[in-house]
């Protein structure tokens, strides 16, 4: 027998949005330095608000980058029956470079080795690898792409760019050039 759903009263919701909205802007700025007594000022909730909700700083990170990676999943699930699976993929990657630029922890929790342990990080990381591995194998079809990438070699590419672009632009936008030249079938 499965335990009983418990409803989320309306208020506890909304705080559990501000604090999510509030703590993925600061991440997203700062990086995972933005200490939860900022994020629960600016959310405009007591510090006990933000804990019932996330009994740890991890648990607040863990809750916004699982959501990025669905994020991208859903993304990468929508490109999968694209006309042009290449272009797409080429696409999806650039947009995940785009992002991790653009979010500051999304890169330092993926440089750190951030574990998120859990059914919901398991699932989501499982849906994101499916999508992937589906969307390449149809931009394998086409001849988009080599024959020998996988969907892991790309993840660890996208990494790379992150880990080697750092802060500067030109050396970011350079990488991703060389990444995406690399994946192209010849």
């Amino acid at each position: 027998m499965a335990p009983p759903v418990v409803k989320q009263r309306a208020d506890a919701a909304r705080n559990r949005a501000k604090i999510l909205a509030t703590a993925e802007d600061l991440f997203a700025r700062d990086g995972l330095a933005a200490s939860v007594d900022d994020i629960a000022t600016k959310a405009k909730v007591g510090v006990g608000t933000l804990y019932r909700h996330f009994p740890t700083k991890e648990a607040l990170i863990a809750a916004i980058v699982i959501s990025r990676i669905a994020r991208v999943a859903e993304r990468a699930e929508g490109l999968i029956d694209a006309a042009d699976p290449g272009a797409a993929l080429f696409g999806l990657i650039e947009q995940m470079v785009v992002e991790g630029v653009q979010k500051r922890d999304f890169v330092e929790a993926l440089g750190a080795h951030v574990v998120f342990e859990g059914s919901a990080a398991d699932a989501v990381r499982t849906r994101f690898r499916r999508a992937l591995a589906k969307l390449l194998a149809r931009a394998q079809a086409a001849e988009a792409v080599r024959g020998d990438v996988t969907a892991p070699d790309i993840s660890a590419l996208v990494r790379g760019v992150f880990a080697a672009g750092g802060d500067d632009a030109k050396a970011r936008a350079r990488h991703l050039g060389i990444l995406l030249d690399g994946l192209r079938f010849k």
